[in-house]
C-alpha cells in the first residue's frame, strides 16, 4: 500500500517510511520522489538475484519485516561523468538508473573537454564537425569522436527527470577549451592552430576578450 503524507515544512519531498509486515508492505511518502526512493530501498531488501537480467527460478522472493524512516541529509547528492569519450544514450541511461537506485539526485554532466566537444550547438557547427574529433588517443592511431544532438540531450534529460535526477551540464570557458579553439581558432589570443587534445589530462587555453 502506498500513501502520500500531508506535506509539512520539516519533511522533504524525498523522505519516506517503509513498513514491511507479515500482512503486507506499506510506503508512506511526502512526495513522489520519496515514494520512488522507498521502492529503491524495497528492491535492495530483496534477494540479490533480483538484479539478474534473465529469469531466475527457485528463489524465495521475500523481504524481512522491517520499519525504515528515511530522509536525505543533503539536498544535492551528485555524481559526475567526464566527456573525454563519447557514450551511447543506452549506457547513459544505465548510469542514471544506477545512481538513482542509490538515491543520488544530481547528474553533473561534462559535455566539453580538451579531448572533444560533445554537445550540438547549431549556431556553431564546427564545434561538432571539427571539435568533437581527435586524430588519436594516447598514440593508438585511431581517430575518435562523436557528439550528442540536441534531441538526444533532451531524451537523456527527460529520462533522468523520470527518475528524480536533475542534470547539471558543464560547458567550460575559457579553460579546457582546446577542442572549441580547434574549431574556431580566431577566438583565441594567438590565432592557433589548435587540435583536440589526444592524451589525458586538461589544458587551460585563454580566449581573447570580447
Amino acid at each position: 500500500m502506498l500513501s502520500l503524507a500531508p506535506r509539512k515544512a520539516a519533511i522533504a519531498d524525498e523522505s519516506y517510511e517503509l513498513s514491511v509486515a507479515k500482512t503486507g508492505i506499506r510506503i508512506t511518502a511526502a512526495g513522489a520522489a520519496g515514494a520512488f526512493y522507498a521502492l529503491q530501498t524495497l528492491f535492495q531488501l530483496l534477494p540479490p538475484e533480483f538484479e539478474h537480467a534473465a529469469p531466475v527460478y527457485g528463489v524465495a522472493w521475500e523481504v524481512p519485516c522491517v520499519r525504515i524512516q528515511d530522509a536525505p541529509r543533503f539536498s544535492w547528492r551528485g555524481c559526475t561523468w567526464m566527456s573525454e569519450g563519447i557514450l551511447r544514450k543506452e549506457i547513459r541511461g544505465e548510469y542514471i538508473d544506477l545512481i538513482s537506485r542509490y538515491k543520488f539526485n544530481v547528474f553533473h554532466w561534462h559535455l566539453t573537454e580538451d579531448q572533444g566537444w560533445r554537445i550540438e550547438i547549431k549556431k556553431y557547427p564546427k564545434l561538432t564537425t571539427v571539435g568533437s574529433w581527435r586524430k588519436e588517443t594516447m598514440g593508438d592511431g585511431q581517430p575518435h569522436g562523436g557528439f550528442y544532438t540536441q534531441d538526444e540531450i533532451r531524451e537523456v534529460v527527460a529520462y533522468a527527470r523520470n527518475r528524480f535526477v536533475t542534470i547539471v551540464p558543464e560547458i567550460e570557458m575559457p579553460g579546457h577549451s582546446t577542442a572549441a579553439l580547434a574549431s574556431y581558432p580566431e577566438l583565441s589570443c594567438t590565432g592557433g592552430p589548435f587540435e583536440s587534445r589526444q592524451g589525458g589530462g586538461c589544458s587551460t587555453t585563454f580566449t581573447a576578450p570580447g
